[in-house]
């Protein structure tokens, strides 16, 4: 069992403390396990009506676009469409057999009030258990996990508690929704009565229970954290930083890419081949689907494909004013406002790690909500960025 490379397997799971003893089942859920079936059966279906109905109609459609231009007919395809639809059909089954193994792992954990046990079944069927006792755990650790559904990202926010041995690290709280999960990791502390833990490019920064919900000034007056912003030290070379009359707005020079964007490109390619390819079965789809339904669907598959090219070209930036912090998109031609933060109410400003992936965010934490900024920035950026945050909040 390695719990470390597995990581946890929820979108969305709470360990209940109101009752002990107390259990709960970590896996992946019916919300985000049905539609990527359903999307996978749908390029099955896809490949295998081509492979089998779609090859001659096809073929007789490109023919007479040829005849249109050259009446010599010497036009070939650069690709087999039987080895394209092949393709297409092997990634749906891959994908299809990915997410079932994906359902059939899970971890339960199990919580007395003085024990923790996981029993952990893998994708094989194979079960293993491991037992601690609670006061074998260091602390309760929160921290940030980066997902990507295609050319979505999503935030995945872990509260755990923690252990040196990564197979007895039990999921405490799991959500895509940072509302309130710093109280949540805050109660979860004070509950069980153990230091709150943080996972950043520090190392783990460990808090006392009884701290872990002071305000980022309150903090400062105590002297539990330092202002070491340096005005004059050189600007990041992929931060812009602009001074306007009321406000400073920080962003990313650049679009930063990296493998995740690489698979979503890959993604858009397959979903545009597929596209192209009912695009060729017009008559076909014309006879079955009629005039009406047949430009809403292929409107609704450019829209689809627009958003998702639209969405990979998104940038973000902070707003920082007088008593608050705004977190924005901005797309080719707009801005829209994703989250803000009043000054008083920020508790944390953390340079989170994902000890899994290795990736990087700033952490902007409140006891109601957390604004996660600059997942793809350097880490020399990050850092440069949360001083100057800080020493915007505590002066």
């Amino acid at each position: 069992m390695n719990c470390a490379a597995a990581d946890h397997f929820s979108h969305k799971y709470e360990l209940p403390l109101g009752k002990i003893p107390t259990k709960s089942s970590d896996r992946i859920s019916l919300g985000i396990l049905l539609p990527g079936l359903l999307f996978s059966f749908l390029m099955v279906c896809l490949g295998v009506y081509d492979l089998f109905y779609g090859g001659a109609e096809a073929n007789a459609l490109f023919e007479e676009f040829a005849a249109l231009e050259d009446s010599s007919g010497n036009y070939h395809s650069f690709i087999s469409p039987v080895f394209f639809d092949a393709v297409v059909i092997l990634l749906g089954l891959g994908s299809i057999i990915s997410l079932i193994f994906s359902y059939i792992r899970y971890k339960k954990i199990f919580f007395d009030g003085k024990k923790i046990k996981i029993i952990y079944r893998s994708a094989l069927g194979k079960k293993a258990s491991v037992l601690a006792p609670l006061a074998d755990y260091e602390g309760v650790r929160f921290r940030i996990a980066f997902l990507q559904f295609g050319v979505v990202s999503r935030n995945k926010y872990i509260i755990e508690l923690y252990h040196k041995d990564p197979e007895k690290i039990a999921p405490l709280y799991i959500s895509t929704s940072g509302k309130n999960i710093r109280e949540i990791w805050e109660n979860y502390a004070k509950k069980l009565k153990k230091p709150g833990m943080i996972n950043t490019d520090e190392g783990e920064v460990v808090r006392s229970f009884k701290d872990v919900d002071k305000s980022l000034r309150k903090q400062y007056n105590a002297g539990l954290i330092a202002d070491d912003y340096d005005f004059y030290a050189p600007l990041p070379e992929n931060i812009s930083y602009v001074r306007k009359r009321d406000k400073v707005v920080i962003k990313g020079h650049k679009i930063v890419w990296d493998a995740y964007n690489f698979l979503a490109w890959f993604f858009i390619f397959v979903y545009s081949a597929a596209y192209l390819s009912v695009l060729f079965q017009l008559p076909v789809v014309l006879e079955n689907f009629g005039a009406w339904k047949t430009a809403g669907l292929f409107a609704g598959g450019f829209a689809v494909l627009l958003a998702s090219i639209w969405l990979l070209f998104r940038k973000e930036k902070l707003v920082i004013k007088k008593r608050k912090i705004v977190h924005t998109y901005k797309y080719m031609l707009f801005s829209t406002k994703h989250d803000e933060m009043d000054k008083d109410d920020i508790e944390a400003v953390d340079i989170m790690v994902n000890p899994v992936s290795g990736r990087r965010c700033l952490s902007i934490s409140s006891a109601k909500k957390t604004i996660a900024f600059g997942k793809k920035l350097p880490l020399k950026d990050l850092q440069w960025v949360k001083k100057m945050l800080v020493h915007e909040v505590v002066s």
